[in-house]
């Protein structure tokens, strides 16, 4: 059989697996968790090649010698990395179109207000024949960092209405969903829902899917209880009591990055991105005690709050490699980091820490990119994605004329 490319292959190959095991197409579009269980069979049966992208966005820059390495050993500002620096490159060197405050729409894009941003269009290439084609989640609310195409999509700020995308269906699969984060009404657990209607199905599941199934389960059961309980308490019980609010930068920032490697893991997305904060940086930083723009205009005087918040904020980073690790998806996701400045102390758009790391990547080095930006970065990560090859690869945006080299 001849087929259009080899996306066309794995989603034939799905459908195959499918028939075999007796599911009916319903109850896969009923049911988003076992719809990623059974692509997860066919998934696995692949080569090594990258099948999925997490954009994180990590906002404040750094001071270049607190940032990059001379030898191995990462120093201040980026030394909570220092235990995953295998699994990474540091780009020296990048450059960041519309650097500074208040351009969002840079930072996953490249400053246009009429094509998709890099994790939209990766959710309608890569992850067309996924339940969810893209999911965007972050920790304050902003409707500009994520673009299709003339409009602005509002991020995902409430950890239950992200897991309502992913699971109920909360904005018809498409990835978008309420950005709010009020008191929700009472609702069956996603796990309760789920299970029921696969529980007649598990005798035509082999051991291998049903072990998948109860990883999946158990994660989800957690998020619902660290949701319900405030954030990470445990005792918390399913449903969600009415008016339950998650509160605190650092609990939003974590759940969001436990909503997203589940997200992955349990191949409902191929496309997530993750928001710490916005370039803007009104957000508090709870764990800190202060306002994050603070330390960027008194530096003068206060120098070290600057590095603490860089340090805390590269602490998340390390949380979800963490979460990554744990679930398995370093060999077949790629994750990149992007900031919104370089130095902080002029706003500038040089020596911008980035990060590029997992599937695909040699880790444990830095990598001279000679000023190019994150449009060649985008390119250059797309083209391994093999998205411009994908069922929608005529939607692949080209994001640059040249890439970087030795990535």
């Amino acid at each position: 059989m001849r087929y259009k490319n080899c996306f066309d292959k794995e989603r034939r190959d799905f459908f195959r697996v499918i028939s075999h095991a007796g599911i009916s197409a319903g109850l896969i579009k009923a049911s988003s968790i076992l719809a990623g269980v059974m692509l997860a069979r066919t998934a696995e049966a692949q080569s090594g090649t990258p099948n999925k992208h997490c954009l994180v966005f990590s906002g404040g820059g750094c001071h270049p010698d607190k940032w990059f390495p001379t030898g191995a050993s990462l120093p201040v500002q980026s030394a909570p990395l220092q235990r995953h620096y295998n699994h990474f490159a540091m780009l020296r060197n990048a450059s960041l179109s519309g650097a500074g405050h208040g351009v969002m729409f840079h930072r996953f894009n490249n400053g246009s207000w009429s094509d998709d941003s890099f994790d939209v269009n990766l959710g309608k290439t890569i992850g067309a024949n996924y339940p969810v084609r893209c999911l965007n989640v972050g920790t304050t609310a902003e409707s500009a960092l994520s673009r299709e195409g003339y409009n602005g999509r509002p991020l995902i700020t409430s950890p239950q209405a992200a897991l309502d995308v992913l699971f109920a269906g909360g904005s018809g699969g498409s990835g978008g969903g309420n950005g709010g984060d009020g008191g929700l009404a009472p609702r069956q657990s996603v796990v309760d829902l789920h299970y029921a209607a696969i529980s007649g199905l598990r005798t035509k599941l082999g051991q291998h899917e049903k072990e998948k199934l109860d990883s999946h389960f158990t994660a989800i059961r957690e998020i619902e209880t660290a949701i319900d309980s405030g954030g990470g308490n445990p005792g918390g019980s399913c449903p969600q009591p009415p008016g339950a609010v998650v509160a605190g930068f650092d609990t939003h920032a974590k759940l969001h990055a436990d909503i997203v490697t589940l997200a992955l893991s349990c191949n409902l997305t191929a496309s997530v991105s993750l928001a710490f904060g916005t370039d803007a940086h009104t957000h508090f930083l709870d764990a800190l005690g202060r306002e994050s723009h603070q330390s960027h205009h008194n530096q003068g005087n206060l120098p070290l709050h600057y590095t603490e918040d860089i340090v805390y904020m590269q602490g998340l980073t390390a949380y979800l490699y963490d979460k990554l690790i744990e679930r398995g998806l370093m060999s077949s996701t790629i994750i990149t980091q992007v900031s919104d400045m370089g130095d902080a102390d002029s706003h500038g758009n040089s020596n911008v820490p980035m990060l590029v790391a997992g599937a695909g990547i040699t880790g444990g080095r830095v990598l001279d990119i000679g000023g190019k930006t994150q449009s060649e970065l985008y390119q250059t990560i797309g083209l391994k994605l093999r998205a411009d090859q994908s069922p929608a690869g005529g939607s692949y945006r080209n994001w640059s004329t040249s890439t970087i080299a030795n990535l």
